[in-house]
């Protein structure tokens, strides 16, 4: 890549078709493998050359989530210091990227109007606008590609995040290396899981009360965690945690999308240059709007959905589902093509 790229892999992946448990698999040693694949992935994948750099980098964003989501779902457990530690090293190792992802991103959203209400413009009107934005994206990836901290301390970040999670113990009686160990009970995640879920209902809530930027931005960050948690915790019982999951999905590609083009107005606001016709601006920000309100009605209509039940409720069903997971029903449904 550049005197920036790290000298070598040590990492051997182990492709998984997706990011859940296995049929009857302990919880700890679940969880275990999920994150450190995810770590060993998004510090491998900036090994790939600069051509694979901006992939890399969104990669990388999704493992911190997938990550993050792990350590929601089972934070009683971990205890208090390892929890806000943890946390805050995979959001840090994720804002320190950000950048490149949200320039890409910048792209995307002007040629996703000119799909939509191209028909409605003049030929060509965006193009100079993208183009704009896209000399600007290759100008944020090379900054950062050639930036002699950035990539290897993301890398190292991943490394050493690899290597504590490697040394938590599977078994209750085994003596702590790092942090107290993850009890293959629903206690362990009930507390998480129930968060989770009571928080992404109440910043739906709140994002419809006053519909902020950044209001709506937290509800997206909240359905994020949920969906992966319901992804982890699938083999409970499919037919239902997998609907769970798919909605949760389109939920939050829905907010995404909504979000990015929220970035986007703000960056032409801040930099007019990007867009100098002043009537051009303000038409892209009309039609962006426009988009905006279709996606957050879109949004509400699954939101209401999915966030139907109350968080008690929520907890005491996949309680259930739990205590069946190693039943014969539940080992029958693995052969259900997912």
């Amino acid at each position: 890549m550049t005197a920036s790229t790290p000298a070598s892999n040590q990492f051997v992946i182990t492709p998984l078709p997706d990011f859940r448990l296995g049929v009857s698999e302990p919880l700890p040693v679940g969880l275990k493998r999920l994150t450190t694949n995810e770590l060993a992935n998004a510090a491998s994948r900036f090994y790939d050359g600069e051509e694979a750099f901006p992939t890399a980098v969104h990669g990388a964003r999704k493992s911190t989530k997938r990550v993050r989501a792990v350590l929601r779902l089972v934070r009683s457990d971990l205890g208090k210091k390892v929890y806000a530690y943890e946390y805050n090293e995979m959001r840090v190792v994720s804002r320190r990227i950000a950048p490149v992802r949200d320039s890409f991103v910048a792209v995307e959203c002007i040629d996703t109007l000119d799909r939509l209400y191209g028909h409605l413009l003049a030929d060509g009107m965006l193009e100079e606008t993208r183009q704009n934005l896209d000399l600007k994206r290759r100008n944020v990836e090379l900054r950062a590609m050639e930036d002699p901290e950035l990539v290897l301390s993301v890398v190292e970040t991943f490394e050493r995040a690899h290597g504590r999670y490697a040394n938590w113990p599977i078994d209750q009686s085994s003596r702590p290396v790092y942090g107290s160990g993850v009890r293959d009970e629903f206690a362990a995640i009930r507390p998480g899981l129930k968060q989770s879920y009571r928080r992404g209902r109440n910043r739906m809530v709140r994002a419809y009360s006053d519909p902020t930027v950044v209001k709506f931005h937290e509800w997206r960050r909240s359905v994020k965690y949920l969906r992966h948690q319901m992804e982890i915790l699938t083999p409970l019982w499919p037919e239902v945690v997998v609907g769970m999951a798919i909605t949760l999905e389109r939920v939050g590609e829905i907010l995404g999308q909504d979000h990015d083009l929220a970035m986007l107005t703000e960056k032409l606001a801040a930099d007019p240059s990007l867009c100098p016709d002043p009537a051009l601006r303000s038409l892209i920000l009309a039609i962006a709007n426009q988009r905006r309100s279709d996606l957050q009605t879109a949004a509400r209509i699954l939101g209401r959905r999915v966030f139907a039940e109350r968080p008690d409720a929520i907890a005491g069903r996949y309680e259930v589902y739990w205590e069946s997971r190693d039943s014969d029903a539940v080992a029958a449904l693995e052969v259900i093509d997912l």
